[in-house]
């Protein structure tokens, strides 16, 4: 399991990419048809322990075996690294020698997200990210202000150490002071979108690891 930091987010672990990637390939690849398939694929990976759990758990959700989606599981089950070389992009994933992408200003990280999050929790992240992506600019112009400076704008900007601040963020939305700001983020799946996010934009052993199994 891909373990996270304990901030006292909702969810404080995030379902091994077995089960992230069936979602996102479902998804991308138009076999997500409902929202409450998309619902029940969130619900059945963030409890399964192996695959046949996974799929009699959606089964039990109302995910035939006749089902597209159900169909498209059961192949991506058995193999699951034929899946991943071939829609590596779809994954976050880097082709043999690649290197990952700048994070900042990166619409990847929108695309790769927006499965795993409701239509609310979308317009929320994309505001959010955005948000986080201006005040690491030199100057950005806020309609409320003017021209900004922008906080990070004098930080690294490198994509470990905006992850991290970009991370830290997040937590802080989760567990604002404001209660209002706190609301709007309880249901949102921050540890899920954190190891998306991280397996994307980051060249390490401890976030590739599990992504061949």
């Amino acid at each position: 399991m891909l373990t996270d930091l304990d901030h006292g987010s909702a969810i404080d672990m995030a379902p091994d990419y077995l089960y992230i990637d069936a979602l996102l390939l479902a998804y991308h690849l138009g076999k997500v048809r409902y929202e409450e398939q998309r619902v029940s694929l969130m619900n059945a990976m963030r409890t399964a322990t192996d695959a046949i759990t996974f799929l009699a758990t959606l089964e039990g959700m109302g995910v035939g075996k006749r089902s597209k989606l159900n169909v498209f599981l059961c192949a991506y089950m058995a193999s699951p690294a034929y899946y991943r070389a071939k829609y590596p992009l779809m994954l976050g994933l880097q082709r043999d020698g690649g290197v990952p992408e700048p994070f900042l200003r990166n619409q990847h990280v929108l695309f790769l997200c927006e499965p795993v999050l409701t239509a609310t929790q979308r317009k929320l992240f994309y505001d959010t990210y955005w948000w986080f992506v201006h005040n690491h600019q030199p100057s950005f112009y806020n309609p409320k202000k003017g021209h900004c400076i922008g906080v990070y704008a004098t930080d690294p900007q490198d994509n470990d150490s905006t992850l991290a601040r970009f991370e830290d963020y997040l937590y802080r939305l989760c567990n604002h002071k404001t209660q209002r700001v706190r609301d709007l983020f309880a249901n949102f799946p921050t540890a899920l979108v954190l190891a998306i996010l991280k397996r994307a934009f980051l060249d390490s052993d401890v976030t590739h690891g599990n992504q061949h199994c």
